[in-house]
């Protein structure tokens, strides 16, 4: 009745399938313990165990548990043996190690190899075919409180060697090692991969994934190029777009560099897009078919469109005295305007003029705007009489802006010619005495670029300056940028394709976008309204992009670094380059997936990590495209894994 009992309990529980096991697959044998500490270990094995086993390969797992536990030693007080609870310690195979023996056998080959001898006898044999390998101890797997299967990063203890055996976790048994403590939005990534080689199928395991431990939290990609960091981007992302989470609210925005994820192509036969196309949208930098370009109307989003002239203009190094009001200008909305309007009726008419010059700048330097477009037109009477006369009248206070250049040209040209003087001097009607110019610093940068003309009279090149920055507007652009935003609030996937464009204006925009993202969610964050919103954020490159100095807070890469996860903004990005990346970063990544990189100067980066401080060398031999080392917060301990491919 007991057995009846102990084999229902074996089949109800995970921890009693361990026992079953162990149980009834002797074979599974690998070896027996010489020694065992706290971190490392030793096994010693031979060629049987092996073969029955298709080999003990290099990072594969083996399970050490006791003979008996019931370990022999006597209570005093209760004359009965001391039990120990039943308990398993997890192993990865590491490299072998020499034995007591080992200069004996060595002299025996020696002697062989020396003497020609054509065959060895049964016995000596069976005294070569043992050895021995070195093992990193992971952990301890145990049944808890609730009868489930827990794992601890340690073990409490250990006795001596001749207690222990050592066996090879079947295929059951690792994805319950595994996959186990995934409980919730489960995906699966990809499966057990030990070794590069094929040469025994020694596991079948599918290695899953809580797509919980990717939303909010940091993920890293490292690898060489065309070692499947795009590859397993695109799963990442996939797990996300899937996942059925209702107390989240999640939406991704891609930078892609490549147009990898917004463009099918000949390696997976399809992209993110293709395959998601409801849940996706795509924009672009550059115009392209059946994308919405990221351009700016900077008729519209003067503001934008006005950072974006400013940055190029100091990313080419432009400098000329008459561009610095230019520059300085700063173009309000419509609630600052009317601000500005409440505050001083003067100064709102001088900033409606200002706006009014820089539009015909953006039109002449071939900014379309369409032919009816009409701009805010007011100058003082006495101007206007002295340039076009006295019977010079306007139609309103709005006009074509055509006419508008032509315009501000001729008052231009006889501010020049009167010097400032005349009708450009304002008297104070209190104080006659004390004059003011009608014109500002930023009137006479503007209609000088708009002009090519100096106050001085002295000819410049004006608009040409700024011409070549056309490109980067669109008068049909409808405010993608938000709408960009406003998908991903609706939990779509934004993919960005930055492929062929100018780095100057895809930093911009990248840039833009992040201090956009992270100012909304900083918002909902103080207010305490956060509610279960994430957004994701994936970056190509990184080691381009979050500085080594991560002091600097008014970049908003190390904002992100630093104060990303409480904001619920997670980040996905991948490098070849460890070494270059914001040592904040990196510390506070949680999910790792590491492919193959040969640079020593990276290794070393990578095995600071504790996870991977033995798979260093592994690294930089495997060359599969997809095989990871894998760890994130489901995961205590590294995994080898072959990530899945990205296909219809």
């Amino acid at each position: 009745m007991n057995k009846v009992l102990e084999g229902l309990d074996e089949s109800l529980s995970i921890f009693g399938g361990f026992k079953s096991f162990f149980r009834k697959n002797p074979d599974s044998l690998v070896g027996y313990v010489m020694d065992l500490g706290y971190e490392e270990g030793v096994v010693i094995t031979n060629d049987f165990y092996k073969l029955r086993n298709q080999g003990i390969p290099k990072n594969s797992f083996v399970i050490i548990k006791l003979i008996d536990t019931n370990v022999n030693v006597i209570d005093r007080n209760t004359n009965k043996s001391i039990g120990v609870p039943e308990h398993y310690i997890l192993a990865r195979v590491k490299e072998p190690t020499a034995t007591p023996l080992s200069s004996d056998v060595s002299r025996t080959y020696f002697e062989l190899h020396k003497s020609h001898m054509p065959e060895i006898d049964i016995f000596t044999k069976a005294e070569l075919q043992w050895s021995a390998l070195k093992i990193a101890v992971l952990g301890t797997y145990y049944e808890n409180e609730e009868g489930n299967l827990e794992f601890a990063g340690d073990i409490e203890s250990y006795f001596s060697p001749h207690l222990y055996e050592v066996y090879r976790p079947s295929n059951e048994i690792l994805d319950n090692i595994i996959n186990s403590s995934i409980q919730k939005n489960i995906f699966n990534i990809g499966k057990l991969r030990y070794t590069e080689s094929k040469l025994y199928k020694s596991v079948d395991v599918k290695v899953n994934v809580s797509v919980d431990d990717f939303i909010g939290s940091r993920t890293a990609l490292f690898g060489k190029t065309r070692m499947g960091k795009s590859n397993t981007v695109k799963i990442i992302a996939e797990s996300i777009i899937t996942n059925q989470d209702n107390d989240k609210t999640v939406g991704q925005i891609i930078f892609d560099m490549n147009g990898e994820y917004a463009n099918k192509n000949g390696q997976d036969d399809t992209s993110l897009y293709e395959k998601y196309n409801s849940k996706c949208t795509r924009y672009s930098v550059n115009k392209k078919a059946g994308m919405e370009t990221l351009k700016a109307n900077m008729y519209e989003d003067l503001k934008l469109g006005h950072e974006i002239i400013k940055q190029m203009l100091l990313e080419e190094n432009v400098k000329a005295d008459y561009i610095n009001g230019f520059t300085s200008f700063e173009l309000q909305d419509d609630q600052e305007q009317e601000d500005i309007k409440n505050r001083s009726y003067g100064d709102y008419k001088r900033y409606r003029r200002h706006e009014s010059i820089y539009k015909c700048i953006l039109k002449k330097a071939k900014f379309e705007c369409g032919d009816k477009y009409k701009v805010y037109f007011d100058i003082n009477s006495q101007i206007l009489s002295t340039v076009f006369g006295e019977n010079f009248k306007l139609q309103g206070k709005y006009i074509p802006i055509g006419d508008a250049i032509s315009y501000y040209s001729k008052i231009w040209d006889t501010y020049v010619d009167l010097k400032g003087k005349g009708p450009f001097i304002k008297k104070n009607k209190d104080k006659e005495s004390i004059e003011k110019p009608y014109f500002d610093e930023t009137d006479i940068s503007l209609l000088s670029i708009l002009t090519g003309k100096k106050h001085s009279g002295s000819n410049v090149s004006g608009i040409t300056k700024i011409m070549k920055y056309s490109d980067y507007h669109d008068y049909s652009a409808n405010n993608a940028l938000y709408k960009m935003l406003d998908d991903i609030y609706k939990e779509k996937t934004v993919i960005l394709d930055l492929s062929n464009s100018n780095p100057v204006i895809s930093r911009f925009f990248t840039e833009k976008l992040c201090n956009t993202i992270f100012s909304e969610q900083m918002e909902l964050f103080t207010e305490n309204n956060l509610n279960g919103r994430y957004v994701q954020m994936y970056f190509e490159e990184a080691h381009n992009i979050f500085p080594s100095n991560d002091n600097d807070m008014s970049n908003i890469y190390n904002r992100l670094a630093k104060e990303g996860a409480k904001l619920n903004i997670g980040l996905i990005y991948s490098t070849q380059s460890i070494s270059t990346l914001s040592r904040d970063l990196l510390k506070n990544t949680e999910n790792f997936f590491i492919a193959h990189l040969n640079d020593q100067n990276e290794i070393k980066e990578l095995t600071k990590f504790y996870e991977f401080k033995d798979v260093g060398l592994d690294v930089q031999k495997t060359k599969s495209k997809g095989f990871v080392r894998l760890v994130t917060q489901s995961h205590k301990y590294a995994l080898p894994v072959q990530i899945k491919k990205f296909e219809v």
